[in-house]
């Protein structure tokens, strides 16, 4: 399954790989289409959704550039393209996400979207 991220100033991919988490896959993908409004925490972007999965599947502490995630305190989906504001030597998300996915080609392009634009989210084929 691939999602397409439409940003007010660019436009993303990202493979999702279900077997990964199952579970939280499924919610998103049953949830598209969705807009929302990016928010930026350092080098996350991250959205609040609709999405209820309460359930942690492959949840990690850490995470790598590019990854795609989904944070069930924030209800939010997260891309990963750089260090967080809590990050040391490793990119930490502000609490454990479920990574879902991988962003397809360059994430340092997420670099160029803002806080507060508009993210139009759909599934692909």
């Amino acid at each position: 399954m691939k999602l397409r991220f439409e940003f007010e100033s660019i436009e993303c991919t990202a493979k999702i790989f279900e077997e990964l988490a199952p579970n939280t896959a499924k919610a998103i993908a049953d949830s598209l289409p969705l807009r929302a409004i990016a928010n930026r925490w350092g080098d996350e972007i991250y959205f609040e959704t609709s999405i209820d999965c309460r359930i942690a599947e492959n949840s990690r502490d850490f995470v790598e550039i590019g990854d795609v995630a989904y944070w069930i305190p924030g209800r939010a989906i997260c891309l990963f393209f750089g260090k967080t504001p809590i990050s040391d030597d490793k990119i930490r998300p502000a609490s454990s996400v479920n990574v879902i996915g991988k962003i397809i080609g360059d994430p340092l392009e997420l670099r160029n979207v803002k806080d507060g634009e508009k993210v139009f989210v759909e599934l692909i084929k």
